[in-house]
């Protein structure tokens, strides 16, 4: 299962970072919807992985034990890993929700600065996790 487990998770770092770097491209070029319709998958996709990575570590037996130095490493990985998912789970429900309450004004009035942000965090947020996959196994 923890194999199976690391491969999945590799493939969606490497997906999903091919992916980011594809709806920055389009969002530069103006290619708005395919942009969004990326940035959806995205979103959705990591919300996915999180929610399974948590019932594999709670119902699957862990994925293994690994040396108690990388623990932080690890915490530091994954509490990062949170902010530009919830950083893009805010733009992609303000996007959706667009002109309904101060929430999505606010994210649409302000997407671009929020985007740049969180595509830095979220970019190596991945990178990290491909670091794991192949580091600290």
């Amino acid at each position: 299962m923890a194999a199976m487990f690391l491969i999945i998770s590799t493939a969606w770092a490497v997906i999903a970072l091919v992916l980011l770097i594809v709806a920055w491209r389009l969002a530069r070029v103006g290619r708005i919807k395919l942009h969004r319709n990326i940035m959806i998958l995205l979103t959705a996709g990591a919300w996915i992985f999180i929610i399974n990575y948590i019932l594999v570590q709670r119902y699957g037996g862990g994925l293994g034990s690994f040396p108690s130095e990388y623990v932080p490493w690890i915490a530091f990985h994954g509490s990062l890993g949170l902010v530009p998912l919830i950083g893009a789970t805010c733009l992609v429900v303000g996007r959706l929700m667009m002109g309904r309450n101060k929430f999505s004004t606010h994210f649409n009035q302000h997407h671009k600065a929020y985007g740049r942000t969180f595509i830095v965090v979220w970019f190596f947020t991945h990178l990290g996790g491909i670091y794991n996959a192949f580091f600290l196994r």
